[in-house]
Formats: structure tokens, sequence, C-alpha cells
């Protein structure tokens, strides 16, 4: 397909007239919508039957009004070969209502991208994907970081493009300085990109005339890099011409400007065709690392602020609990009554016991008994003991004799004979003497009107008797409940112990929270390392750096600082005295002090 054909091929299927005059019409391109994303604004426009071939991008940065709009348009008219004398023109149709917009906003509120696919007839191979973004300088609050925060969003995501050709600075070419904050947002959008953006880096100086624009001594003084400088005077893409004698002149002006802005095209687009290229790949894994970098910021400072309030809480608890315990053990809901109860009870067999009728208390106890014949056997100093000397003495004395008087047994045995008569003997009057001695039951001497004077008797002891059973006095212990102090300290008691579990509950919250904590520090070491390692020096990240930031905000929060520095001395143990090196795991070190953290809570 020749070239003549292509263009009026593209003017019947994919055109609309938008404007007419002195023989001069032109048409509005309606690309086919790629892919779009209406949360970040962004949209991918396809002009052309989409192939396979390969893809050239092109990124277009500047302030509003510095021409990037006519800069695309220029870019398509080029790349369908349009001629000065052919009598129309192109331009991409506007696919942002701006009836809302203020003069001084940006005229383009998406960043989109249009993608020209190769078709037979066109004087250049390749698919070309040009970037069209929102003006650095828009008057409205917060533009500039919504402008960035959209811009990342298209480098991040997969929107048709692995790799960046270019990044075109697009200036007017007799500006004179550079705002300091249009150098901050260039900064701001060449930094995503990472190192090696420069090498990619085209300065566009539009409305440009024969003379050498001041803007490249202006951007050289910033510090912005680049590798070119292209001199676009877009001036002749839509100025009518009538091809008449009389109009010679300015025909041949025309002609003059038309063809140094398509030599600065040309140069434009055989310099890319051998330029090298910037991965978005390693983009967007940059780009990621660092959205991560700053979800884990906010995680940590979540934590943090978690943790400062489960410690003030379980402190709380804490003193709650004493309090209440206190007020607890100022209630009195019972009271104990002793009472006394006196019985009688029986003394062991043998044993009998001198009671006061009047205290009835026992005065003396466990007297000995000697009316049982037991106790007669078994007494002291007449009984057996008396009977055995008895009956010994008198077997040696008598023995013999009465061994002789029987005449039947004499010498020896004689003598046995008799000591066991005189044991019988003396067993006997042993017995008879003890009961004589021994006093009995009855006449234990108690019936006297002397005092008794045992324990608290004061009684004589004329008021007492003799009894086979004593008194025992026991102390029966009585509880009185009051109803009404018993409920105020039940309930009480039941908050102490709601008290005592939510304090359990919390603490266990303590110990998850330590763990994060940790956690956090790991990847906060994981996260700057990776940016560092993906941006290829141009960035230098460092997580104690990143913690300091955080203090500094946070400075009028003692506790807050205080816990932060904790995590700085726990990321000081994984990656090294300087925070700087590739990692590790946490300490032990590390971990108890973290632990450690709320030993004060109590």
């Amino acid at each position: 397909m020749e070239n003549a054909e292509l263009k009026k091929t593209l003017i019947r299927d994919c055109c609309s007239v938008v404007r007419e005059e002195e023989g001069l019409t032109t048409y509005e391109v309606e690309a086919k919508d790629f892919l779009k994303d209406e949360e970040n604004k962004i949209q991918v426009m396809a002009i052309g039957p989409v192939n396979e071939g390969p893809l050239q991008s092109v990124l277009l940065l500047g302030e509003t009004g510095a021409g990037k709009t006519r800069v695309i348009n220029a870019f398509i008219n080029h790349l369908f070969g349009v001629l000065l004398e052919d009598k129309f023109r192109f331009q991409v149709k506007d696919y942002v209502g701006r009836d809302n917009l203020l003069k001084v906003e940006s005229q383009t509120e998406y960043i989109t991208a249009y993608i020209i696919y190769h078709q037979p007839g066109m004087p250049r191979e390749n698919n070309y994907m040009l970037i069209d973004t929102p003006g650095f300088n828009d008057t409205r609050k917060d533009h500039e970081s919504v402008t960035l925060k959209r811009l990342t969003a298209f480098l991040t995501n997969d929107f048709g493009v692995d790799d960046l050709s270019c990044v075109g600075l697009v200036a007017k070419a007799n500006q004179n300085r550079i705002l300091p904050y249009q150098l901050q947002m260039l900064k701001e959008f060449t930094s995503v990109l990472g190192s090696n953006v420069g090498d990619i880096t085209q300065l566009m100086a539009t409305y440009a005339s024969d003379d050498t624009p001041a803007v490249i001594e202006v951007v050289r003084h910033a510090g912005v890099q680049f590798m070119n400088m292209y001199q676009l005077d877009n001036w002749p893409l839509y100025v009518t011409h009538a091809l008449n004698l009389s109009e010679e002149d300015r025909h041949m002006h025309l002609k003059y400007r038309w063809n140094n802005m398509q030599a600065q095209y040309d140069k434009f687009f055989e310099g890319l065709q051998n330029s090298p290229s910037v991965s978005l790949k390693r983009t967007r894994d940059l780009l990621q690392e660092t959205k991560l970098l700053e979800e884990r910021k906010v995680l940590l400072m979540n934590s943090v602020r978690y943790a400062v309030e489960l410690k003030t809480t379980i402190i709380n608890q804490y003193n709650s609990n004493k309090d209440m315990e206190n007020l607890a053990k100022e209630i009195i809901w019972k009271e104990v009554e002793v009472k006394h109860l006196t019985v009688k009870t029986p003394l062991p067999f043998g044993y009998h016991a001198h009671n006061c009728k009047i205290c009835q208390k026992t005065c003396i106890h466990d007297c000995k008994n000697p009316n049982n014949l037991c106790a007669k056997v078994l007494g002291t100093g007449t009984g057996v003991g008396t009977a055995g000397v008895i009956g010994v003495g008198t077997s040696v004395g008598t023995g013999a004799l009465v061994g002789a008087e029987m005449g039947i047994f004499g010498g020896p045995i004689g003598v046995a004979v008799g000591g066991g008569l005189g044991t019988i003997a003396g067993l006997a009057t042993g017995l008879t003497v003890g009961y004589l001695k021994r006093k009995t039951i009855e006449n234990c001497p108690i019936g006297s009107s002397e005092m008794c004077n045992h324990g608290e008797c004061s009684h004589s002891k004329a008021d007492h008797k003799n009894e086979y059973e004593k008194y025992v006095t026991h102390e029966i212990l009585e509880e009185k409940i009051n109803d009404v102090e018993k409920m105020r300290y039940d309930e009480i008691m039941n908050k102490i112990s709601m008290f005592e579990e939510q304090i359990k509950e919390d603490e266990e919250c303590v110990n998850g929270v330590k763990e994060d904590l940790i956690i956090h520090a790991r990847h906060l070491v994981k996260h700057t390392n990776k940016i560092n390692e993906l941006s290829l020096g141009n960035k230098t990240l460092n997580p104690l750096s990143i913690i300091d930031e955080i203090i500094m905000v946070e400075k009028e929060n003692t506790q807050h600082v205080e816990l932060l520095k904790m995590v700085k001395r726990a990321v000081i143990m994984m990656s090294g005295s300087n925070g700087s090196s590739s990692g590790g795991e946490c300490s032990d070190i590390c971990v108890r002090k973290l632990e450690n953290l709320y030993n004060d809570a109590d």
C-alpha cells in the first residue's frame, strides 16, 4: 500500500473532520480503547491494526503549556508521512472532557498512551507508543503528587510496554529558568525510572527558532542529565497555505520551516532507533519495593501506636484492679460469732474427775480410782509391787521352815516350794494392804470447805463432785452474712475477674505486637536493600535513617520514640552496625529487649 493510499484509508476509516480553513482540513484520529484504568486515570489508545512488531515507547514530561500535545500530533503526522503539500493534517482526539477546567489547569487530566501500529506505506517500520502526561505546574492543590501517583501506577502495571525508549523533556525554547518545584517534580518523575534514565532522556525545545534555545543552558545548570536536544518548531504543522503567485514568498518561508521541522523529527526517530532502553520490569520492581517500604513504615507506626496503647491500657487495668481489691477488702459482708458448748465426756476406765457443780467445769481430771481391781493390781507402792516384795521376802525367810515342817522335801527343793508359797502369801498380803492404804472415789478428799483454787474456780471443795466424766468446752463459729454488702462485694469481685481476663488477653496481644515489631524491622531492612540494588546506586537508603525520620515526626510522643529506638536497635542487630548490609535474623538479645518492653506494666 502506497503512503497516499494509507492516508486515504486512515481518513476514511478512522477520522472525523474537526476544522476546515483556507484549503486545509484537520482530521481527528479516533483511536480505539486498548486499556483503561479509571481509578488512576490512565488510558492506552490504539491507532491501526494490532501487530506483534517491535515497540518503541516515548514518555513526554513538561510543564503545562510547553506543547506536549502539539509534539504528539507532530509525531503522528510524521509517522503517517504527511507532506507539506497534503491538504489535510491529523490530530489526536481529546478523550477527556475539559468543560470544567480552568485555563490555568492542565489540559491533560489523564496519562494517555497512543500506540501507533505500523502499517504498509508508513515511512518507519516500528510500532510506537507516545505517552502524554499531565503538566508540572498545575495550580490545583496536590496535583503534582496525584500526577506522580498516576505515572507510578502506569510504570508499575502492565499497560503493554516492557521497555522505555525515551524520556522527552518538553520545554519552551526561550524558557530562561526552571522553578524549584518544577525541578523537584522532574526529579521525582525520573527517579522512579532508575539510575540510567539519563541515557534515554532527550530535551525537546518547542517554539524553537534558528537561534540556540536558552533552555538548554537552564536545564544543564539545573543538573538535569540529557543526551541530545531537538529544536522543534511545530508552527508549520497547522498553518493554512494558498498556493498562488502572490503568496510565493510566504509559501517558501513555510516550506523552509516545514523542512526544518521534519528534519528534527527525522533526526529524533533515527536516534531513537539506536537508543538504549530502560527495562520497566526493573522499574516496576523498584516501584513495587518502594511502595512496600512505604506500606511497611505505616504498618510499623500502627504497631508502635498499638503497642503504646496496649501498654497504657494494661497499666490502667492493673491500677483499677488494685483499687477494686482495696475496696473489696473494706466491705464487711460477714461477721463470725464464737459460741461455747460445754458437754460431759467419759474418762478412761479407772479414772475419775472433780467437777464443780456451780461452774460446771472440771477442776481436777484423770484422778485414779482404786476401787477397780485392775487399778489395785497395777497400782504402785501397795499393788503388785508390794505383793512381789513381800512374797519374795517371805519365800526366803519361811521357805525352809515350811519345807521342813512339811517333812516331805528338804534342802533346795524345800526352799523353792517355800518360796512359791511365800509369793502367794505375799500377794494376798499386798492386795490387802494396798486396798487398805489406797484412797477410793468415795473418800477422795473434796468435801471440805476449802476453796478449790484450780484454774478459775473459786468455789469450795464441797461444791464439787467426783464423777467418771469430765466437762469439755467446744468453740462453735457461727457466720452472719449481710446480704446487701455481700451483693456489693460480689459485683466488685466479678469486675476484678473480668479485668484479670482482659489483662490476660491484652498481654497475649502484647506478645503478638512484639512479634510484629520484629517482622517490621526485618522487612524494613529487606526493602531498603532491595531498593538500593534495583536503583543501581541512584538511591542509597538506610533503614536506620528511615527510622530516624519517623522518630523526628513522633518526637513529641516520648513513648513512641522510645519504642522506635528499640526497633532501631533491633535493625542494627539484624543488619550490622550501619544497618546497610543484606539483613538477617534478629538475635536473641534483640528479641529479649523487645520482650522487656512491658516489664514495667505492673
